[in-house]
């Protein structure tokens, strides 16, 4: 009798460990994915750059951007000349590095980014450098954005962090 008792308890106590287990792994969180048509992984990262040269000027130019509110937060801009397509002179960061720095502050649900050899589409963060344009086909195009996962499919699925060059 206490034999039948006590596997009623084990069987209660496990199963209660299991639907706990199964809740906690299930509950989405915030994960900031690139993906394309056939490729997915996560950015560890919260913040990072895009980078890429600009086709009128030829000169670099640099996107920081950091998770907010499950958005993207387009934090600064960076570039070394004013051109087609450059902000206005309001948000100017005054700066002695050769480039022009402009604060931004927008927020954005996601990035649709068409990878170029030409323009040598590349992702900076703490890691190193992933330069997209040798890892995409030219004008493939990828989404950079923040994605509400199972907890379980942020820790199985591919890491970004292994396409990153380290210096």
């Amino acid at each position: 009798m206490l034999s039948k008792r006590l596997n009623k308890y084990v069987f209660v106590g496990l199963s209660a460990i299991t639907a706990l287990s199964l809740m906690i792994i299930s509950r989405p969180i915030a994960s900031l994915q690139v993906s394309s048509t056939d490729f997915q992984c996560a950015l560890t990262e919260q913040s990072f750059t895009l980078q890429w040269i600009h086709s009128v000027e030829k000169e670099l130019w640099q996107e920081r951007y950091q998770t907010a509110n499950q958005q993207l937060l387009l934090t600064t801009s960076h570039f070394k000349t004013f051109g087609a397509g450059t902000p206005s002179i309001e948000g100017a960061i005054t700066s002695k590095d050769g480039w022009l720095h402009y604060q931004i502050d927008r927020l954005l649900p996601r990035i649709n980014w068409i990878i170029s050899r030409n323009v040598e589409s590349t992702l900076l963060t703490k890691l190193g450098v992933w330069p997209l344009f040798k890892d995409f086909n030219d004008y493939a195009e990828i989404q950079i954005q923040v994605m509400q996962v199972p907890r379980w499919h942020y820790f199985t699925q591919e890491s970004c962090d292994d396409y990153f060059e380290r210096p």
